[in-house]
C-alpha cells in the first residue's frame, strides 16, 4: 500500500480491524475508521492521532483512498454505499495482512481456541528478544498495553481468525493450529466446510517454512498427518500424545500461574518452564509459542526466559479486582470448550473456593448449534448464572434463548437472570468472602464482574454518612481507590479516593459540582500526560474527561470547530486536516486532551493553542458556567489564567476559529511534524516535556550536556532520546521520577547557572 494514501475503516473499533488500523498507522498511513459506539479501543486509536467518527455516515470516508470494512458490516452501510458510488476499492482485513505478510517471515496462528494468547506470547518473545517483530493480537497484552504494533524486523505475527475465512488471504511462513472445533454456525453451514477451510490454511505454508501442530486435538493431529503427507515440515506440541515439544509434571507456582518439565525429544533434554498463566490450556499455548519461536533460531534459554516475563492478555482470565476476600476474573470464553478450559483453570488456580460462573452466550446461531455443548461445560462451577445472548451481527428471529440452555443443564445452583445488572445484583447478594467470580462473554458481560466490585465497596455502607450519601448521585459510575497508573501515559501514580467517568460536557460538570457541594477536592484530567500523580495516590474526587463531542460549522472563508474538552488534541488535529480547515495541524502529534491543552496553551512547531481559539466555557465553583473570551483565558508561553487562578475553575469546552486551506497541503505539514515526533521523541510510558524551555535555550539540551541523558534511577529514565523525556522502563514510582527531576535541576544549576521550571503537573500527596 502506498504510504501517502488515506486508508478509512469500518467498524475500527473491533480488535481484528483495530489492530490493523494502529499497524499501518504506525506504518505512515494516513488512517481514519468510523464504528457505532465509543469504547476503549477508539479512545486509544484517537489518543494516537487517528481520526474516529462515532456513527457511520457516508461523509466519513471524505478524503479515503482505500476502505477497509469489517466482516460483520452489512452491505447497506452507509460508508460502503459511498465508497461504491464514488469507485473507491474497498479491501477486507486479510487482503491487507497478506499483502504486508509477503516481504517478512509471517506467522500465523489459527485454531478455535487458544490463539489469541499463543499469538501475545509469539508476539512477545520475539519482541523481548529484540527481534523487532509487527504483531496483529485480538487483545491487549498486557505489559505492553497494545494489541499490535509495527517494526522494522523480519517476524510479522499475525492472529489468523478462521471467520469469514479471513485466513485464507494471509501469507505464512510459519502456521500455527492449536485446535479445530466447530464454531461460526452462521459462517461454516457444516463441520466439514470449518475442516477444509482449516486444510486450505495448513497448505499456505511454504516447504521452507513450518506447520505447527497440537497433536492433543485430535483434528488438527489428523490435519499434520495430511500436511506431512503433502510435504510440508510439520512440527508437533502436545501434553498427552508424543510430540516434538512435550510438557510434563504441571503445578501451580508461587506466582499463580503453571509451571511444567519441557521435553524436546529431537534434542532430549529437559527444562523448567516457569509462567504466569493459569490453567493446562494455557500450559498447551506455550507449548505452541515454543516449537512456532524455534523457527526464528532463538536459543531455548531465550525463549523460556521471555516466556517466564509474559503476564498474559487482557480478558483472557483476567483477574479485575479483590474486595472484601472476593475475587473477580474476567475471560473471553463463549464456546463449549473455552467455558471448560476457563473454569478448569480456575478450579486449579483456587482450589478450595466457591466458584460463580456468570456466562453471556455470544450470537444467536452459535448459542443454536450448540446448545447442549454449552449447557454440559459448568460442572466446575459450583454457581452458574447465564444472562440474555449478545446478538453482535445477529438479530434474535425467536427460535432460541438462553433459557433454552437451562432447560438442558444438570447442575445444581444454575439460574437465568436475563439483564446485566440485575445479574450483578443477584451474584452479589449470593457471594461471600472466599469466593470467586468468573465473568465468561465475548459481549459486554465482563461489566457484570466491574459491578459487582463496585457494589462491594458500598458493602459497608452507612446510611447516616453525608459523603456517600452525596456521591450515591453518581451511581454505579463512581470508583473507590481506583489506581491512577492505568490512567496516565507514564503508567504511574497510586490510588484516587473516589473516581468517575465523564462522557459528555453535561456528565462532567455535574460530577465536578458534586465533589464540590460535598466539600472535597476535585481533580480533572483528561490523557493523563503532562502530569505525575503521586504514588500515595490523590485524596478526594478525580474526574476523568471523556467528554469528545466535536461540532463544525461551515461560514465562508472560516470553519469554526466547538469541542469538549476530553477531546484529544491530536484527534481534533486530524478532524481538521481532513476538512481542509487549517490552524491547528501542529497538534497533530502532540499528546493531550482539548481542556490540557488550553489550560496549559500547549504548543509546537511555532504554533500554540492561543493563535486560534475563540473562548471556551468555564464552570466556576459557586458561580455556575461563563464563556470565556482569548483576553479572559490570559495565555501565555505554556500557562494561563486557568492555570494560575486559585479559584475552583473547569474548562468544559472550547471553540476555535479556522482557515480554509488545501487538504493537501495540511496532510503535508502533518506528515512533516509526525516524523519529527517520531525521530525525536521516546516511545513508550513518557511523561510528557518535563520541563519548559529556558529563554533563548532548551531543557533538552541543557539535561544532555550536563550528561544526564540515559541516567536511570530505579526503573525511570532521563530518555535516551531526548533528554526533556523522562521514561517509564517498566514499574517506575513517582518518587523515582522526582528524584530525576531533582537531580536534572541540581545539575543543571551547577554546570550552567540555570532554573529548570517544570511544565508537568505534580499531582496528589508528595509529603
Amino acid at each position: 500500500m502506498i504510504l501517502n494514501q488515506h486508508i478509512h475503516f469500518i467498524g475500527i473499533g473491533g480488535a481484528g480491524l483495530s489492530a490493523v488500523a494502529k499497524v499501518l498507522h504506525e506504518r505512515g498511513h494516513v488512517v481514519s475508521g468510523s464504528d457505532l459506539y465509543e469504547s476503549d479501543i477508539t479512545e486509544k486509536l484517537q489518543s494516537l492521532g487517528v481520526l474516529v467518527h462515532i456513527g457511520h455516515q457516508a461523509t466519513n470516508i471524505s478524503g479515503a483512498d482505500v476502505v477497509i470494512a469489517s466482516s460483520a458490516v452489512p452491505s447497506t452501510n452507509p460508508e460502503l454505499v459511498a465508497a461504491a458510488a464514488r469507485n473507491i476499492k474497498v479491501l477486507r482485513r486479510q487482503d491487507v495482512l497478506g499483502n504486508l505478510m509477503k516481504t517478512k517471515l509471517g506467522c500465523a496462528i489459527a485454531g478455535s481456541h487458544g490463539k489469541t494468547t499463543t499469538t501475545a506470547l509469539i508476539s512477545f518473545c520475539l519482541l523481548e528478544n529484540a527481534l523487532k517483530p509487527t504483531f496483529i493480537v485480538g487483545g491487549t497484552v498486557n505489559g505492553i498495553d497494545t494489541n499490535a504494533r509495527y517494526d522494522v524486523g523480519e517476524p510479522f505475527v499475525v492472529e489468523a481468525d478462521e471467520y469469514d475465512r479471513m485466513f485464507l488471504g494471509l501469507s505464512p511462513t510459519v502456521s500455527v493450529v492449536t485446535s479445530i472445533d466447530y464454531d461460526h454456525p452462521d459462517c461454516y453451514s457444516t463441520f466439514g466446510d470449518l475442516e477444509d477451510a482449516f486444510w486450505e490454511f495448513a497448505m499456505l505454508t511454504p516447504i521452507e517454512g513450518r506447520l505447527v501442530i497440537n497433536q492433543d486435538d485430535i483434528l488438527a493431529r489428523k490435519l499434520g498427518e495430511k500436511a506431512k503427507e503433502s510435504g510440508i515440515p510439520v512440527v508437533t506440541y502436545a501434553l498427552q500424545n508424543e510430540a516434538d515439544w512435550k510438557g510434563e509434571n504441571i503445578r501451580v507456582n508461587s506466582n499463580g500461574g503453571c509451571s511444567f518439565s519441557l521435553v524436546n525429544t529431537r534434542k532430549q533434554y529437559v527444562k523448567n518452564v516457569d509462567t504466569c498463566l493459569a490453567g493446562e490450556h494455557n500450559v498447551m499455548n506455550v507449548l505452541a509459542a515454543i516449537a512456532a519461536v524455534d523457527f526464528y533460531d532463538l536459543s531455548i534459554e531465550k525463549i523460556v526466559t521471555a516466556l517466564r516475563e509474559f503476564r498474559g492478555v487482557k480478558r483472557r482470565f483476567e483477574i479485575k479486582g479483590k474486595r472484601a476476600g472476593i475475587t473477580i476474573v474476567d475471560d473471553y470464553a463463549h464456546h463449549p470448550m473455552a467455558i471448560k478450559a476457563t473454569l478448569g483453570a480456575a478450579r486449579l488456580h483456587f482450589p478450595n473456593k466457591k466458584l460463580w460462573a456468570l456466562f453471556q452466550p455470544h450470537t444467536y446461531s452459535r448459542t443454536h448449534a450448540l446448545t447442549s455443548e454449552i449447557a454440559s461445560s459448568f460442572y466446575d462451577a459450583d454457581h452458574v448464572v447465564i444472562t440474555d445472548i449478545f446478538a453482535s451481527r445477529e438479530k434474535d428471529d425467536g427460535t432460541i434463548s438462553s433459557k433454552n440452555i437451562l432447560e438442558l443443564m444438570d447442575h445444581p445452583d444454575a439460574h437465568y437472570v436475563g439483564d446485566i445488572n440485575e445479574a450483578a445484583r443477584f451474584i452479589f447478594s449470593g457471594m461471600n468472602s472466599g469466593d470467586v467470580l468468573v465473568t465468561m462473554s465475548a459481549g459486554d458481560g465482563y461489566k457484570v464482574g466491574e459491578r459487582v466490585l463496585n457494589m462491594l465497596c458500598y458493602r459497608n455502607y452507612q446510611s447516616g454518612d453525608a459523603l456517600d450519601l452525596l456521591f450515591a448521585q453518581l451511581g454505579e459510575k463512581l470508583r473507590k481507590n481506583e489506581s491512577m497508573a492505568s490512567y496516565t501515559s507514564a503508567r504511574i501514580g497510586g490510588p484516587a479516593d473516589y473516581f468517575v467517568q465523564a462522557r459528555s460536557v453535561d456528565e462532567l460538570s455535574d460530577a465536578v459540582q458534586t465533589g464540590w457541594e460535598a466539600g472535597i477536592p476535585v481533580l480533572v484530567f483528561g490523557s493523563g500526560s503532562n502530569l505525575l500523580v503521586s504514588d500515595k495516590g490523590v485524596r478526594g474526587l478525580v474526574v476523568h474527561n471523556l467528554a469528545r463531542s466535536v461540532v463544525f460549522e461551515q461560514d465562508q472563508s472560516q470553519m469554526y470547530v466547538n469541542v469538549g474538552s476530553g477531546t484529544m488534541l491530536a484527534s481534533l488535529a486530524r478532524m481538521c486536516i481532513k476538512r481542509g480547515a487549517g490552524g491547528l495541524e501542529w497538534a497533530v502529534s502532540v499528546p493531550g486532551t482539548v481542556g490540557g491543552a488550553v489550560v496549559g496553551n500547549a504548543g509546537a512547531h511555532g504554533s500554540d493553542i492561543s493563535t486560534n481559539i475563540l473562548l471556551a466555557d468555564i464552570l466556576q465553583r459557586g458561580k455556575g458556567t461563563k464563556s470565556w473570551t482569548l483576553p479572559e483565558l490570559g495565555l501565555s508561553y505554556r500557562s494561563s489564567n486557568l492555570k494560575i487562578s486559585e479559584d475552583d475553575l473547569v474548562m468544559l469546552r472550547a471553540e476555535f476559529v479556522l482557515e480554509q486551506v488545501h487538504t493537501e497541503t495540511l496532510r503535508s505539514r502533518a506528515s512533516g511534524f509526525i516524523q519529527h515526533r517520531r525521530e525525536t521523541q521516546p516511545p513508550g510510558a513518557s511523561i510528557g516535556s518535563m520541563f519548559k524551555n529556558p529563554p533563548g535555550d532548551y531543557a533538552g539540551r541543557l539535561i544532555e550536556k550536563a550528561g544526564l541523558k540515559g541516567f536511570r534511577l530505579g526503573k525511570a529514565e532521563i530518555s535516551t532520546v531526548h533528554a526533556n523525556f523522562f521514561v517509564n522502563l517498566g514499574g517506575a514510582s513517582a518518587t523515582e521520577v522526582v528524584g530525576l527531576i531533582n537531580k536534572a535541576r541540581r545539575t543543571v544549576r551547577k554546570f550552567f547557572d540555570v532554573d529548570l521550571e517544570l511544565e508537568i503537573q505534580l499531582i496528589g500527596e508528595w509529603l
